[in-house]
Order: C-alpha cells, then sequence, then structure tokens
C-alpha cells in the first residue's frame, strides 16, 4: 500500500515535511510525503524543496519602520517572497499591532534584493500581514513616490493613504518584470467586503475608524485610477494583505492565484495523488474555514477526481459534520488531553505519530 502524506504546516508546532515524516515513521507502508502550504506560512519552504533553491536573509524594514530580518528564496530566475517576512502580524506583539500605522516597505526591499540578484519573475504570498496601507509602500520602496498636497514625499500608511495628492511614476526601478501573487481571498479592495471592513479589526483597527480608513482606501483607489487609467479596486483578491493585492495587479502588472493550487503545480500534487492508495492530510485547525481554499480541502478536491479516500488530521477540530458533508473520509483530532496550547503544540509531532499509528494499525 502506498500512503501520500500531504500536508501543510501546523502553525508554531510542526512544518509540513515535519508532519509528513510523523505519518512515514508511524507506517509500516510506503509514504511519499509532499510538502504542501496555500499561499501563507510555510509556502516558501515548501516550493523552495521542490526547486532546489537558496534561501537568502536580507535585513529590510519592519511592519513598524523598524529594522527585521527577512527569508526569501531565490531558484535560478524565480524569487520566493513570504510578504509576512516583511509586514507579518507575527511579527509585532499585541499591544504594538495597528494596521493605521504599519508599511510594506519592506516587502518592496525583499523584490529589490532579489532583482538585483538578476531575478525577474516572482511569487509572492499575501497571507499574514499586518498592513492596510495598499501596497503603497511596498510601491515606495520600487522607486514609485507619492507626495502630499504640501509637495512633500510620503510614504503612506492606512492612516495617511487620504493624503495623497500626486503619484509620480518616473522613478519606478523594475523592467520586464513578472509577478503572481499567491491569495487565498477575492475581496475586493474596498466597501463593507473589502480589505478594512473584513480585515481591519483583526489588526486592530478600531470599529469606529474603519469607514474613514476605508475612505482612504478609496481616495488611494481613485488617484491610482487616474495616474494608470485603469481600476482594480473591484478585482478578485484586491483586498489580500490589507490592498497589496491591489497594488501588484494595477501598478506591477501582476496575477493574482491562488495559493494551492501554485504548491501544488510546482510540487506535481495530482500525480502523487494518482499512484497513492489513500491520501493523509491536515493542518494546525480544521473547521468550516477549511472549505475556503485551505490546503487539505485543495487536497481532497483533486482526490476526489481519482476516487482516493482522504483521511485528515488536526490539531483542532470543529465544524467536524460539514468536513465529513464536503468528503473526507474521516477527521481526526491529534490532542486528547486537556493541556495549556503551548503543551499542546510542543508535543504536536508524537500526537500526530501516534493518532496516524493508532489509524494505521486498525485500518490498514
Amino acid at each position: 500500500m502506498k500512503i501520500l502524506a500531504a500536508f501543510d504546516s501546523f502553525k508554531e508546532s510542526m512544518s509540513a515535511i515535519e508532519a509528513g515524516e510523523a505519518v512515514k515513521k508511524a507506517s509500516c507502508h510506503t509514504v511519499i510525503i509532499k510538502a504542501l502550504a496555500d499561499g501563507g506560512e510555510g509556502t516558501m519552504d515548501a516550493v523552495n524543496d521542490y526547486l532546489k533553491g537558496n534561501i537568502h536573509t536580507v535585513e529590510v524594514t519592519g511592519p513598524l519602520f523598524e529594522k527585521t530580518s527577512a527569508r526569501l528564496s531565490i531558484c535560478n530566475d524565480l524569487a520566493i517572497i513570504e510578504s509576512a517576512q516583511a509586514c507579518g502580524l507575527d511579527l509585532l506583539t499585541e499591544e504594538k499591532k495597528n494596521a493605521l500605522l504599519t508599511t510594506t516597505y519592506g516587502v518592496g526591499e525583499m523584490i529589490l534584493y532579489a532583482y538585483n540578484h538578476q531575478v525577474r519573475n516572482f511569487m509572492i504570498t499575501l497571507g499574514g500581514s499586518s498592513t492596510n496601507d495598499g501596497g503603497a509602500g511596498m510601491l515606495s520602496a520600487l522607486g514609485i513616490r507619492f507626495y502630499n498636497k504640501e509637495k512633500h514625499l510620503m510614504i503612506p500608511t492606512a492612516r495617511s493613504l487620504k493624503d495623497i495628492d500626486e503619484i509620480d511614476l518616473s522613478e519606478y526601478l523594475l523592467k520586464d518584470c513578472h509577478f503572481i501573487a499567491a491569495c487565498d481571498v477575492t475581496n475586493p479592495l474596498t466597501g463593507i467586503e473589502g480589505a478594512t471592513y473584513i480585515f481591519g479589526p483583526q489588526k486592530k483597527i478600531k470599529k469606529e475608524d474603519l469607514q474613514e480608513v476605508d475612505k482612504g482606501m478609496s481616495h488611494y483607489a481613485d488617484k491610482t485610477a487616474y495616474i494608470l487609467n485603469k481600476d482594480n479596486r473591484a478585482y478578485p483578491g484586491a483586498g489580500a494583505a490589507g490592498g497589496l493585492g491591489f497594488a501588484i495587479v494595477s501598478y506591477l502588472n501582476g496575477q493574482l492565484k491562488s495559493g494551492f493550487d501554485m504548491v501544488a503545480s510546482y510540487t506535481c500534487l495530482e500525480e502523487a495523488i494518482k499512484e497513492a492508495d489513500i491520501i493523509f492530510t491536515g493542518e494546525g485547525k480544521m473547521d468550516r474555514q477549511t472549505l475556503q481554499g485551505k490546503t487539505p480541502f485543495g487536497v481532497l478536491q483533486l482526490a476526489k477526481k481519482y476516487h482516493k479516500k482522504v483521511i485528515a488530521f488536526s490539531g483542532r477540530v470543529e465544524d467536524k459534520e460539514l468536513l465529513l458533508k464536503a468528503g473526507f473520509e474521516n477527521v481526526y483530532c491529534i490532542n486528547h488531553e486537556d493541556l495549556p496550547l503551548k503543551e499542546l503544540l510542543k508535543k504536536g509531532k508524537d500526537n500526530l505519530y501516534l493518532e496516524v499509528k493508532r489509524y494505521c494499525d486498525e485500518y490498514l
């Protein structure tokens, strides 16, 4: 029997590779490991492993304009950049989270670093950002100039998007580049389904500020439409990463694609599913959100094409009936002890091993 272990990472507990290794250790059958991601944390490492690229560590501007270290992958003429490495919510303590003040400037610096290493093709992941600046910080790092009414140069944040009076493209630094962004949401830039209203509160934008911030984002979109003669504010995914998706589509002429689909393509996942007898998948938490393009659901959809059984394992399981109705053969929670989360995260690899072993001993 051939088992395909096609996991995403279990955040703060184990990588996708480590999850696969736990399955291999637990089973006496042949286990093929495919480390996956959906455009969020772990995407760069997953794709880099398959393309045999090199990881570079660079100092860039962090979310609050402080210096931070960021990792990116260069695989020949392709750079894989996780925006969260420069502007991720996880880089900030709870008390410092405030999307009115955060910037994507460091993402632009990562792009420039790769560009100066002769890279012209870019894959940028948009998950996990702390920002709501419409990607204006990134654009500033790439040479696009924003001026206020007093003709002062500015690096706009969510708070100051409303102050943009002029946009100057004459010093844009990139030539002959191609951008694809991994995106797992379809929200527009503005409006009640846009970046500010949907994602702003989790980035600590206060409820009473949402209308004003969205108004500033609309002003930025108006200025962009005027200078570029195109309006992408309603483009599906424009609101990803606080509007970074909008900047990539509008100014960099990039495309937004499903993060899972991109990783699945690079890793030849479909071919591995064809050859497997049964598929194990999972990630840190599985619930109704899993069915909105997350890795286990992506694996399930491909497996359905070949009538393959999919068993899921997760650190926390909610909405199990919905998951089973979607087509998972079963969904197992690997944690059975009433312990603090910190302790459960430490025991993740061992608990996954035990749950998989229990399943294999009973059913395979």
